[in-house]
């Protein structure tokens, strides 16, 4: 007789209804974070056309704004423009809706950050900018409101420096703002609503136009609030996020302080303070050679480093005192000792409605030694679907447990998460921290982790537990440790030797392991294979690095 099983497996109609019903399962687990609000808007987006321009007959003169230095990365040169590490010609009119690189890179092209990058001419920007122009009818994801919004600030920065006072750029950039002004990202939240605030505070500046300026003030309140945690990190997780969204205030802050028209000192110190708990988390979680951890969607070389912006705070927050924070409610811990510092992530997933750059990575970490990165997160080099997003995403990337191949959240399409571990925080102090998660509850089993910290060495105790006895589960369990590129291992009898560190795995039952190959993200469409042990155990297992020389 035929079993159900079997007869799923054997009917194509069948298999297709229940993949169906488990992708609706799937998306029901995704919806149902969302706030009602955020729904309303994103129904409403779905509904509504594509973004068009509608100009105004009447013209609008800018004033020119007191703006940052030009100091943005180059990305344009004789011709050519560079993004993610993709280099792209156009003779001899510009594709602004160029998307054979995806839709990152498009978004890259119309964010015109390279009108502030460094001796760029006034003739060759304003060629760019009347190219743009001219292609308007055609235009698409460059109309979307995220690069709109990078895009009227890039425009302002440009004209102000410049002081170029052009009808023809005037009416379209108020034609942008005007969009934008009616296409804020709310179905989406996090940083792209504050990114279209600060846009549209900076076009009611630059227009003198105070319909702007309130909602801006207004936006930008209650989003900061609610985004910027109470130990100054960003609700997304992303340190590389972070960085763009502090340099997007510092800017801001620039350009508010120098202007008399707009005379709001109880706005400017709201923002001082903002960017300055920020600033205080960014160093908490920054190592001591400038790097921050590539956690969640971070890539190298997208956003100023912490140097460059402790250099910036200094001159735009002159008589605001700022330290390290404890970091708390963001989920991440950082240890430092004399020759090492470890940063681990105890977090969830972050506020529901808006986790889509977020990645199962809970309990992981990373590990530098003499100021060098040993162990590091796998890093993002994609936002296209694709498996290699999914496997960036996934548990397996990242210095944690799997239980039976599964993410301890689940993570899918590029920025969509349904279930998501919850952590419970047990002992958080100098030398321990322990913590539990329920990422694996389907299976019965809860995850503890526990990192023990003395100078010279660090021990690592993964236990699975029964979710109902909180007894061991008689499970087993994969530990992964990410290796940086520039470290090889050598298996030495019982010991793995990576460079100055010893490290050590027991176990009750014997754990197994090997070194298999990994590709680390070195930036977007950039990979470098390293080597990553591999540790199955069942129960419980310890691993011990011991520093050496």
């Amino acid at each position: 007789m035929t079993s159900k099983k079997q007869f799923v497996r054997q009917s194509p109609d069948n298999t297709i209804a229940i993949h169906s019903f488990n992708r609706i399962g799937l998306i029901w687990r995704t919806v149902r974070h969302l706030s009602g609000w955020q729904i309303m808007h994103l129904v409403w987006h779905r509904l509504r056309g594509r973004a068009r321009l509608t100009f105004s007959s009447r013209l609008r003169q800018g004033h020119f704004l007191q703006v940052p230095d030009a100091d943005k990365p180059v990305s344009w040169q004789s011709g050519t423009f560079t993004f993610l590490n993709q280099s792209v010609s156009f003779l001899p009119w510009i594709n602004w809706n160029f998307s054979q690189s995806g839709k990152l890179w498009t978004y890259h092209l119309n964010y015109f950050d390279f009108l502030n990058q460094p001796h760029i001419s006034q003739s060759g920007g304003l060629r760019l900018i009347r190219d743009f122009i001219a292609q308007t009818p055609w235009l698409k994801d460059g109309l979307e409101a995220y690069p709109t919004s990078i895009r009227i600030v890039n425009w302002i920065y440009f004209l102000s420096r410049h002081q170029i006072q052009d009808d023809v750029v005037n009416r379209h950039l108020f034609a942008q703002a005007t969009l934008l002004n009616r296409r804020i990202e709310y179905h989406l939240g996090g940083n792209h609503v504050i990114e279209n605030g600060t846009a549209l505070l900076t076009a009611g500046l630059f227009f003198r136009y105070m319909h702007w300026l309130g909602k801006a003030e207004r936006l930008l309140r209650k989003e900061l609030s609610g985004q910027v945690l109470p130990d100054g990190g960003h609700d997304e997780r992303s340190p590389v996020y972070h960085q763009l969204l502090l340099n997007r205030l510092l800017d801001t802050l620039t350009v508010l302080r120098a202007d008399a028209w707009y005379d709001n000192a109880d706005f400017i110190l709201f923002l001082s303070v903002t960017a300055s708990r920020m600033l205080a988390w960014l160093s908490a979680v920054t190592f001591r050679n400038g790097d921050v951890p590539m956690m969640n969607d971070s890539a190298v070389e997208m956003a100023p480093s912490t140097p460059q912006l402790l250099n910036k705070a200094r001159t735009v927050l002159s008589g605001s005192v700022w330290q390290e924070n404890r970091l708390q409610e963001s989920g991440f811990r950082m240890f430092r000792q004399n020759r090492y510092e470890l940063l681990a992530n105890v977090g969830g997933i972050g506020k529901a409605y808006r986790s889509g750059h977020a990645h199962a990575d809970t309990f992981s970490f990373v590990l530098y030694v003499d100021d060098q990165p040993i162990l590091v997160d796998a890093g993002t080099s994609t936002y296209e679907v694709s498996k290699q997003r999914l496997w960036e995403r996934s548990t397996e990337a990242h210095n944690t447990v799997t239980i039976k191949d599964r993410n301890s959240s689940e993570v899918w399409a590029s920025f969509r998460v349904g279930r998501r571990a919850t952590v419970s925080l047990q002992v958080d102090s100098e030398t321990e921290l322990t913590a539990w998660h329920d990422g694996y509850r389907r299976v019965d089993v809860l995850h503890q982790r526990t990192w023990l910290i003395a100078p010279d060495r660090i021990l690592i105790t993964d236990t699975l537990l029964n979710t109902h006895t909180q007894t061991v589960a008689g499970q087993r369990g994969t530990a992964r440790f990410h290796f940086h590129p520039g470290i090889a291992l050598q298996l030495i009898g019982d010991t793995i030797q990576a460079d100055s560190i010893k490290i050590n795995v027991k176990s009750d039952t014997k754990p197994t392991y090997h070194v298999s190959t990994f590709s680390r993200a070195e930036g977007f469409n950039r990979l470098i294979p390293g080597q990553c042990l591999e540790v199955v155990f069942t129960d419980r297992l310890e691993t011990s690095f011991l520093l050496s020389g």
